[in-house]
């Protein structure tokens, strides 16, 4: 009882000594792990290196693949496919016969204006007689009024019929040139019934079907469409913000999906005024073309088109995520590092860029190295504005 009785008498910081030690020595073999394995220093922040390099400027822009030529051909007379010469898909050559249309109709009309020129030629020849007639007698009259053996009555007579025949024959005369106008015609129409290549090309639309008939009265009728698939015309929808620094010559490339990463090219030839609207979105369709000689090619395909709009050889170069806001005189803030890593905001003047890189036109030099992310509001404000040059 009287040993219980002097621990409970003892001080409490005997009751806890071998507590205290252990937490004494958890806490200095803490404090020595820490001496001995101090933190990492924080990596120094990403940077690029203001260096040389050949800048290449691109727009980017959707595609489409039409052909360069490409004919609607139509039949200029009614009636009914009689046969379709050609399919879908073929290649044709000027001249050759494409559709052929039931010819009766058009042969009745040659006829019946051969049959009416024939006749109007044998009335006006009937005519030539009568006049030539008339003028024998004329002649006679006036030969026989000169030696005054007839009256003038009658010589006067005699040159009116000649007036007249002669009037008749001119009417004759032209009612033979309105039939023979009339025969072309319907020889023409019946030659329109064999409808013909106008010009070299591959068959890529056929609408029509043997025995379908065709109306030629207040629209011409597509028969087919002809297109020279040899040189492929790409129109692209250029976007607004880029249509400025697009001009006519500049180089034009894409990839199809199907070309085994075959990059044609060609040279921008025409840049359409007129925009189109998509939204809110304005684009400007920009043509240029490519040779399809092998064929490997095709209408209506949708491409990503690539147009040079700007190069630079060996120009300072810096990375594009450098770049802070624009300012109004078009300068843009990057923060420089120098060699003591201390950072300082600089505003520079800037040039083409291909989306990896910039060209630097004024502001920094070779070797300088730029933070790899764009300087903060506050860093803006600081930045002076005669640091642009260098």
């Amino acid at each position: 009882m009287n040993t219980a009785n002097k621990k409970l008498q003892a001080p409490w910081w005997r009751r806890w000594r071998g507590r205290l030690i252990v937490a004494a020595l958890v806490v200095v073999g803490g404090v020595g792990w820490r001496l001995m394995n101090p933190p990492k220093p924080p990596p120094p922040p990403p940077t690029g290196v203001v260096e040389k390099g050949h800048i290449t400027q691109v727009a980017q822009a959707a595609g489409v693949l039409q052909a360069k030529t490409r004919v609607d051909v139509g039949a200029q007379v009614s009636g009914q496919i009689r046969e379709l010469h050609v399919q879908l898909g073929q290649s044709v050559k000027k001249g050759d016969l494409l559709v052929s249309l039931d010819p009766e109709l058009a042969r009745n009309e040659v006829a019946q204006a051969e049959a009416a020129l024939a006749q109007q030629r044998a009335l006006l020849d009937a005519r030539q007689v009568d006049l030539a007639s008339a003028r024998r007698e004329a002649e006679r009259q006036k030969r026989l009024l000169a030696g005054k053996a007839t009256a003038g009555l009658e010589a006067e007579r005699a040159e009116n019929d000649l007036a007249k025949l002669e009037a008749d024959v001119r009417g004759q005369s032209a009612v033979m040139q309105r039939l023979q106008a009339d025969l072309a015609r319907a020889q023409l129409r019946l030659g329109y019934t064999r409808i013909t290549a106008p010009m070299d090309g591959t068959v890529v639309n056929l609408p029509v079907q043997v025995g379908q008939t065709v109306i030629a009265v207040q629209i011409t009728p597509v028969m087919l469409t002809l297109a020279d698939l040899r040189t492929i015309t790409v129109r692209t929808k250029v976007p607004e913000v880029d249509i400025q620094s697009v001009k006519v010559g500049q180089k034009a490339s894409f990839l199809t999906l199907s070309g085994q990463g075959q990059r044609y090219e060609g040279r921008v030839r025409v840049i359409q005024p007129v925009p189109e609207r998509s939204g809110n979105a304005v684009f400007y369709n920009v043509l240029f073309d490519v040779d399809n000689a092998a064929g490997q090619l095709f209408s209506d395909m949708t491409v990503q088109v690539d147009i040079e709009t700007g190069e630079a050889k060996d120009v300072l170069t810096i990375p594009v995520v450098a770049l802070g806001e624009r300012d109004k005189d078009g300068r843009q803030l990057v923060t420089v590092v120098g060699s003591d890593n201390k950072q300082t905001p600089r505003r520079v003047r800037t040039g083409l860029q291909d989306g990896a890189r910039v060209q630097v036109l004024e502001g920094l030099k070779a070797g300088e190295k730029v933070l790899l992310a764009p300087p903060s509001a506050a860093e803006a404000a600081s930045a002076p504005a005669s640091a642009a040059s260098n």
